[in-house]
């Protein structure tokens, strides 16, 4: 009870923060969509702690109005959100949801006539977009893209998100070492990993997802149903889900039955270097895109040839898989403190060969610390 007063008071303290950044810009409203799938919904749970399974959410929020209304296309989803979102102004007008929240919007936008629009490459539905144009964007109203604000604003976690993505971790934590306790030559892929997510489901984690890489190349992808363990399986295993009030985790190990080849031990002991020293430079103040730099370093230093890279080595992460600066994206961004990076330095070597390691990292003046209690990245299963 206690988590979700605290829940409500950070997203009280979310709102006040883009009011005022409104209010700075002339805006008289935010109007932010949301799609039944992950990493499109992340900026509107944001403001309202949204809960949306299918079909389409708006938020739209007023400069003044202490509340955001939060209209939606699913009748389901409207009772279900009347249970989960911190505001209580939510609705499902049939049968146009649309026209109710372009009407919400004008009614915000009567003295202060720019609206700022979230996510417009990414998220609105192009019919959706031109009924904007078209029904919204008359009478002197007009548009600016508040994207990166927001994003801005997202990506510097508060106390209370830095403690519920730390428990997130814990949980992944949590769902490795039952998959420990699981996996066994002749064992199916498939049945491991499900009892590592009954672990995070069991506790409220709902989207997400489990994957593997089982040829030391860093690509994880789910296996087939009928794929087992051998004995002489080297096993990347990843999980990748949201926590109960829906941050995003990516947390990868390695895995075998056997002791490690000499040259797999030789990489994951420089594998384990890698993260140590990108740890000690991701420190507020640094450019995201560093990491290249500082990992190939390493790599070259304890003998390995280096041609690329394989994902982006970081990103941040929060109610969506990115919600911010990317090494990959936007590799000049200046990391700032209580940024939560998604941490897995992506240095691809001679062969195709890298393992995917991640974890979530917190940013600070000092360096990025992992927000979890795993103290391993390898662990050999006993028979």
């Amino acid at each position: 009870m206690l988590r979700t007063f605290a829940l409500q008071q950070d997203v009280q303290r979310r709102i006040k923060k883009a009011q005022a950044m409104m209010r700075e810009k002339g805006l008289g409203a935010l109007f932010i969509p949301a799609q039944g799938a992950p990493g499109m919904m992340g900026m509107a749970k944001y403001f309202t702690n949204l809960q949306l399974w299918a079909g389409t959410a708006w938020v739209v929020l007023g400069s003044e109005h202490p509340e955001p209304a939060l209209i939606q296309s699913s009748s389901y989803g409207t009772d279900w959100n009347k249970q989960e979102a911190t505001t209580s102004w939510v609705e499902n007008p049939s049968p146009d949801p649309l026209g109710r929240a372009i009407e919400v919007c004008r009614e915000f936008c009567e003295r202060d006539k720019r609206i700022g629009i979230a996510n417009l490459k990414t998220t609105w539905k192009v019919g959706d977009w031109t009924r904007i144009q078209k029904e919204l964007l008359v009478d002197g109203r007009e548009t600016i893209d508040v994207t990166k604000d927001l994003n801005r604003m997202r990506s510097i976690k508060s106390n209370f998100e830095i403690e519920e993505i730390y428990r997130t971790g814990r949980l992944l934590c949590e769902g490795l070492e039952r998959f420990c306790e699981v996996a066994r030559p002749g064992v199916r892929c498939w049945d491991a990993a499900a009892a590592a997510e009954v672990v995070l489901r069991s506790q409220g984690c709902f989207w997400g997802r489990s994957k593997y890489s089982l040829d030391l190349h860093p690509h994880t992808i789910p296996t087939t149903v009928d794929r087992r363990f051998s004995e002489d399986d080297i096993i990347l295993f990843e999980l990748v889900y949201t926590g109960p009030l829906g941050y995003w985790d990516e947390m990868t190990a390695l895995f075998s039955f056997k002791p490690l080849p000499d040259d797999v031990k030789k990489q994951l002991e420089a594998q384990e270097k890698v993260i140590q020293a990108c740890a000690v430079a991701m420190r507020a103040g640094a450019r995201i895109g560093s990491m290249h730099d500082i990992a190939s370093k390493v790599w070259k230093e304890e003998g390995f040839k280096v041609i690329g890279k394989h994902t982006p080595n970081c990103h941040s992460i929060g109610l969506d898989d990115e919600d911010g600066p990317s090494s990959w994206f936007t590799p000049d961004e200046i990391l700032e403190p209580n940024m939560v990076l998604s941490f897995h330095p992506s240095t691809l070597l001679e062969g195709n060969r890298a393992f995917l390691i991640s974890d979530n990292f917190l940013v600070t003046s000092e360096g990025a610390v992992p927000l979890s209690p795993r103290e391993w990245l390898y662990r050999k299963i006993d028979l």
